[in-house]
């Protein structure tokens, strides 16, 4: 009886375990089943993050690519504007080289034509001293002139009483 006894409670202990045992293998397989469950959508998950990832690496390359073109693009237009402005300032430097030459060249011929102009009015006030002097002569000779036309005037007369008192003292006998 003892040894069935033993049989029994090894088989009922046997049986806990066995149950036991089979409880756990479903609590470890539903386990299993939820982990396999999250472990898919994890790798769903990372995939559509990959993918996300991949096509946004596919648009900041063709981003870069663009601004790249467009970069060298304006390095280019840069670099022949700043050669154009370059030959513009050369030109320029010329430009203002000539005028600045040709400004100091006036500058020195309006201190010549100053010189000049003081020479002409200085000779212009000499002449017309000269001129006044000489205008003054003429009034003196003028005057001179008329006043010997008002001599012979009176002396023409004088001359025509004369002419026709000699005739007629020729005629009349003398009497003294």
């Amino acid at each position: 009886q003892d040894g069935e006894s033993a049989e029994r409670a090894y088989a009922e202990e046997i049986a806990s375990v066995t149950l036991s045992a089979q409880e756990q293998e479903k609590k470890l397989a539903v386990m299993l089943q939820k982990m396999e469950a999250e472990h898919l959508q994890r790798v769903g998950d990372m995939e559509s993050l990959m993918g996300s990832q991949n096509s946004l690496n596919r648009k900041l390359k063709e981003e870069c690519c663009k601004l790249g073109a467009k970069l060298e693009e304006l390095s280019h237009h840069s670099r022949s504007e700043l050669e154009q402005l370059t030959l513009e300032k050369q030109h320029l430097e010329d430009t203002v080289k000539r005028l600045r030459a040709r400004c100091s060249e006036m500058e020195e011929q309006c201190v010549q034509h100053g010189r000049m102009h003081q020479r002409m009015k200085d000779r212009l006030q000499q002449l017309d001293r000269h001129c006044q002097s000489s205008a003054q002569q003429v009034c003196e000779l003028l005057a001179k002139q008329s006043q010997l036309m008002q001599e012979r005037d009176v002396l023409s007369v004088e001359m025509q009483n004369l002419r026709v008192e000699i005739p007629n003292m020729r005629h009349e006998p003398l009497s003294t």
